[in-house]
C-alpha cells in the first residue's frame, strides 16, 4: 500500500479510530456477504431439485437424485473455492500491519504537536520511531484476522453440513410444504451471518462485529501507546484522560484524570510547561491502574494525551451518565436492526420474503430516524449499510 503521512491538523483522533474500525469491518463484511449471497443461490437450486424429486414419479425421481447429488458437490466445491479466494484477497491487503501503522503515527505525531507548546521542554531529537511500542499490537491484530479467515475457510463445510445436508427429501411432507419449511431453514441460517466467536459474557460475534471490534481496539491502543512512547522520549510521564459525553461506568471515573506512564502517583510539584514558575498536581493513578479497572476495553474510544503541567486543562468534572451509555447502545442496536433486515433482503429465497424484507428494512430506518430526532444523536449513514459491522448477532 501507499506510504502515509499523518495529518495532525486533520481529521479528529476519535473520527480517525472509529473510521479505521470501519475499514476493516468493511473488508470483512463484504468477504462475507459474497459468501452469503452465493450459499443463497446454491441453496434455492438444491432445495427445487429436492422439490422436484419428491413430486416427480419413480423414473424420474432416480435422474433427478443423480442431477442432485453433483448439484451438492459442484456448490461445495465452488463455495470451498470461493472462501480460499476471499482469504487469499485478504491477505494480500496486510490489513493489520496498515491500521497499526496508520494509527502509530497520528498518535505520535498528534503527541510530537503537543509537546511542542511547552517552551521549556528541551528541544531533543527523537530517534527511530514508535515501531516497537506497537510491534505487539500488530501481531495480536494479525492473529485475530487469522482466526478469521480460517473461520470464513470452513464455512462452506458448516453449510454443508447445517444447510445443503439437512436438505434431504421429508417423506411425510409435500412437496410445497418442504420449500416453505427449507426455505425458512436457510433463511434463518443465513441472517445469522458468519458467527462463531463467543465472548466470556456469552455473546455471539458475526465476522464483521468482530473483526471491526478487533480493528477499532487495537488501532486505538496503537494510537494510545505510540502517542505514549514520544512523550516519554521528551521525559514527559503524564496523560489525561480524554472521553465522550456517553462514557460507559468503566472508563467514566478515568476521565479528566491525570494518570502515569512511570508508576508515579500522589500529589507532587512541576515546573510550569510554559512559564518561569512550578505548579501542584495530583496524579491519580497509572494507565495500567486505569486498564486493570477496565479503561482502554474492546472497543474503548477513549484516547490518552500529554498533560503539561499548568498548560493542559483535563476534562473537568465529568460523571457518568447511564442514560447516555444506553442511549448509544439503543443507537447501535437500531443500526444492527436496519442491516440485518438489508442482509434478509439479500439472501432472501423468493420474491415474497425479499419484500418482506424491503419493508422491515423502510420500517426500521424509520425508527432510527425517529429516534435521532427524539435524542439528537447524530446519524451515521455509513454505519447502516451491509458493508459495515458493529455489535453482537
Amino acid at each position: 500500500m501507499a506510504a502515509y503521512v499523518p495529518d495532525v491538523d486533520g481529521i479528529p483522533a476519535d473520527e480517525l479510530l472509529e473510521l479505521l474500525g470501519w475499514e476493516l469491518a468493511e473488508r470483512f463484511t463484504d468477504a462475507e456477504n459474497v459468501m452469503l449471497a452465493e450459499i443463497a443461490r446454491r441453496a434455492r437450486r438444491i432445495i427445487m431439485l429436492e422439490a422436484d424429486a419428491q413430486a416427480a414419479d419413480v423414473v424420474a425421481r432416480m435422474r433427478i437424485s443423480q442431477e442432485l447429488s453433483i448439484e451438492r458437490a459442484r456448490a461445495y466445491r465452488d463455495l470451498q473455492g470461493l472462501a480460499r479466494q476471499v482469504v487469499r484477497d485478504l491477505r494480500e491487503q496486510d490489513l493489520a500491519e496498515w491500521l497499526i501503522d496508520i494509527a502509530a503515527k497520528e498518535g505520535e505525531a498528534a503527541a510530537a504537536a503537543r509537546l511542542q507548546l511547552a517552551r521549556r521542554i528541551p528541544g531533543r531529537v527523537f530517534p527511530g520511531s514508535s515501531v516497537q511500542a506497537v510491534g505487539a499490537l500488530t501481531l495480536d491484530l494479525s492473529s485475530r484476522l487469522e482466526a478469521l479467515e480460517q473461520r470464513i475457510l470452513r464455512f462452506p463445510q458448516d453449510v454443508y453440513q447445517r444447510v445443503i445436508s439437512e436438505t434431504a427429501p421429508r417423506v411425510l411432507l409435500g412437496a410445497e410444504n418442504y420449500v416453505l419449511n427449507q426455505r425458512q431453514a436457510v433463511q434463518r441460517f443465513l441472517d445469522r451471518g458468519i458467527t462463531g466467536f463467543v465472548d466470556k459474557s456469552d455473546r455471539r460475534w458475526t465476522i464483521g462485529a468482530y473483526a471491526e471490534m478487533a480493528g477499532r481496539t487495537a488501532t486505538a491502543r496503537a494510537w494510545n501507546d505510540a502517542g505514549v512512547w514520544r512523550m516519554q522520549q521528551a521525559g514527559q510521564n503524564l496523560v489525561t484522560v480524554q472521553g465522550g459525553y456517553d462514557a460507559c461506568r468503566a472508563c467514566a471515573p478515568w476521565i479528566g484524570k491525570i494518570l502515569s506512564t512511570d508508576g508515579s502517583t500522589g500529589t507532587i510539584v512541576l515546573p510550569h510547561a510554559t512559564q518561569d514558575r512550578e505548579v501542584t498536581i495530583t496524579i491519580h493513578g497509572t494507565v495500567e491502574e486505569a486498564r486493570a479497572a477496565g479503561w482502554g476495553h474492546p472497543n474503548c474510544r477513549d484516547r490518552l494525551t500529554v498533560y503539561l503541567p499548568g498548560l493542559s486543562v483535563p476534562q473537568a468534572d465529568f460523571e457518568y451518565n447511564e442514560a447516555a451509555e444506553k442511549e448509544r447502545a439503543r443507537h447501535r442496536e437500531l443500526e444492527r436492526e436496519v442491516r440485518a433486515a438489508k442482509r434478509r433482503e439479500a439472501t432472501a429465497m423468493d420474491d415474497i420474503e425479499r419484500r418482506k424484507a424491503a419493508r422491515d428494512v423502510t420500517d426500521a430506518q424509520a425508527e432510527l430516524r425517529e429516534f435521532a430526532r427524539r435524542t439528537g444523536r447524530k446519524r451515521q449513514s455509513y454505519r447502516e449499510q451491509l458493508h459495515f459491522a458493529d455489535g453482537r448477532s
